[in-house]
């Protein structure tokens, strides 16, 4: 589409880089990943070449990012349930009725509500995954002592391992159905053992997990709706 302004972040990626690559995130930000050689020109003109499915990208990003006024759905524990946003002179809190997210604050600006919401998703990301951590260690013969583990905000990850074995899980999860975060936590476990994802770590996961591909795959399909906060 000759002529559409399009925004986007750049970002530099070294010498050795051949291509010049253009990702739309699911907050609707687009970026472009580009040599040190690339001109500026070259830059322009990927990503005029390609101003239509940017376009259209966008869009779709927008259709599905979430809002954080009175009456917005919200994903939690697998499902979709509406906001109640009050104005509150006490202490700024988010609780879950079983129908409904309230948040209270003298504060209801969509930006205030997200913070809020952030922090309730991360509070209650740990209790979920604290019991189900030790449950699924203890059902793992070759984890000795359970992991020391934490929680961080990601874009695309779901989880991941470190070389010492410490785990990470993205507070999104608490976004998710149960069984979808269980596999997350067994994936990870089972590189504690299996750093990569070859056949060692494919038939431990048949073991302890049978229908982990199905998760995996139903996971995925759920993530461009619950990656983006």
């Amino acid at each position: 589409m000759p002529g559409m302004s399009i925004a986007y972040h750049l970002r530099r990626t070294g010498r050795r880089s051949r291509n010049i690559s253009v990702r739309v995130h699911s907050d609707a930000t687009v970026r472009v990943c580009a040599p040190t050689w690339a001109s500026l020109k070259d830059i322009q003109g990927v990503v005029q070449k390609y101003a239509s499915w940017i376009a259209d990208q966008v869009e779709q990003a927008r259709e599905v990012a979430p809002r954080y006024e009175d009456g917005a759905l919200q994903f939690f524990l697998g499902n979709r349930y509406p906001l109640v946003v009050a104005n509150s002179t006490g202490r700024a809190a988010v609780s879950f009725t079983g129908r409904r997210l309230h948040v209270a604050s003298n504060d209801t600006s969509p930006v205030r509500v997200r913070e809020l919401l952030r922090g309730f998703y991360r509070s209650e990301c740990a209790v979920l995954i604290g019991p189900r951590m030790t449950a699924l260690c203890a059902s793992s013969p070759w984890i000795r002592r359970e992991p020391t583990w934490s929680l961080r905000r990601m874009r695309a990850q779901w989880g991941s391992c470190a070389a010492n074995g410490t785990l990470t899980f993205n507070t999104q999860l608490i976004k998710a159905p149960s069984e979808l975060v269980d596999y997350v936590i067994q994936h990870e476990l089972a590189h504690v053992k299996h750093h990569d994802h070859g056949r060692g770590f494919e038939r431990l996961m048949d073991v302890q997990m049978p229908d982990w591909r199905t998760r995996r795959r139903n996971l995925n399909t759920l993530g461009s709706m619950i990656l983006v906060d």
